[in-house]
């Protein structure tokens, strides 16, 4: 019986779990992705959010997504994921984060409240400070 009640608690706290954080990402939807790629050997994945342009006092937030990937059987598996705490940005702010090369396929996603920022995705090489690539991303 006590087995039971422990379980009923623990499945109750993670439905509470569950719960705050749907409420956390309230709102947040991805806008931004880059897809999976692979930089090459000291080249990073750097992702530009900035919001030059939006009007007013609108209080944009952005969340960044970052996955790892593992080829199995020609069969693409995410083998680590993280997200950013949220980021609050007013007009003309910018903020961005690096992805560095880790040998395996990595993919970035932006997530924010509103579809009016701009995103630049760049993979550049670290030792010559040169643009290997250039990615932009047209809002829907």
């Amino acid at each position: 019986m006590r087995a039971r009640v422990k379980l009923l608690i623990a499945v109750l706290f993670n439905i509470m779990l569950l719960s705050v954080a749907a409420q956390a990402q309230a709102g947040m939807k991805p806008i931004a992705d880059t897809g999976m790629l692979t930089p090459g050997p000291g080249q990073v994945l750097r992702i530009t959010v900035a919001t030059t342009g939006v009007k007013g006092d609108e209080n944009i937030r952005v969340r960044f997504r970052q996955m790892e990937y593992m080829e199995q059987g020609n069969i693409y598996r995410v083998v680590s994921s993280s997200t950013s705490p949220p980021v609050s940005l007013t007009s003309d702010e910018a903020t961005s984060i690096d992805i560095p090369n880790t040998g395996s396929p990595v993919r970035g996603v932006v997530l924010s409240n509103s579809p009016n920022v701009k995103v630049l995705g760049v993979v550049f090489d670290t030792s010559t400070q040169r643009i290997v690539a250039i990615c932009t991303f047209i809002p829907d």
